[in-house]
């Protein structure tokens, strides 16, 4: 059977950098055999986290109405998960981050209840893509330690990133398609 890799798109430009980061890591990913899919944040139904703890009690989001039960789903059965983020403001968007604080159910599953989703099969992968226009060479850090903690919850091991930064230099095509090769072969990988 073959592995199953998820691509979530936190950019509000569905074929912006991110997404072509996001894209050729999934490629990458199929080139291995895999059965890769796509799904783009910003066009999906997210509401942000309400802290309303009733994940602390039922071990599970128990808000209704919006897309993240087939992202729940998905986590679950995927063997690695691709994330794509724009860095806005040194963070990860709003989209990416709504996604990611819904996802606390994992972390009381994990840390609070004591259950380990992923017993008795390889534990899935976690890949991070991100681009960036300002050349800063801190640009990443804050974006990484908020994806590093959400891989962590959801039980997932973390198997590195591809970032881009300073897209905005005039001289980003050579590096662009560099970066785009090294998100193909992370893709590859994962595999």
């Amino acid at each position: 059977m073959p592995k199953k890799v998820l691509g979530m798109l936190g950019s509000p430009r569905l074929d912006g950098c991110a997404a072509q980061l996001l894209d050729s890591a999934l490629e990458g990913a199929r080139s291995a055999g895999a059965e890769a899919e796509r799904f783009d944040l910003a066009t999906m139904n997210i509401g942000p986290c309400r802290e309303c703890r009733a994940c602390d009690t039922a071990g599970a989001c128990t808000r209704h109405g919006d897309d993240m039960a087939v992202i729940y789903s998905r986590i679950r059965e995927v063997d690695a998960i691709v994330l794509s983020s724009p860095i806005f403001f040194m963070g990860v968007t709003a989209q990416t981050k709504a996604m990611i604080d819904r996802c606390q159910c994992f972390w009381v599953e994990k840390y609070v209840k004591g259950r380990r989703v992923y017993d008795g099969r390889e534990k899935p992968k976690g890949l991070f893509v991100a681009c960036a226009g300002s050349p800063k060479p801190t640009i990443f850090e804050p974006s990484l330690h908020v994806v590093k903690a959400f891989f962590a919850a959801i039980d997932y091991q973390y198997s590195g990133e591809v970032l881009l930064g300073h897209t905005d230099d005039p001289g980003l095509p050579p590096r662009k398609d560099a970066a785009l090769k090294q998100a193909y072969e992370a893709g590859r990988r994962l595999v």
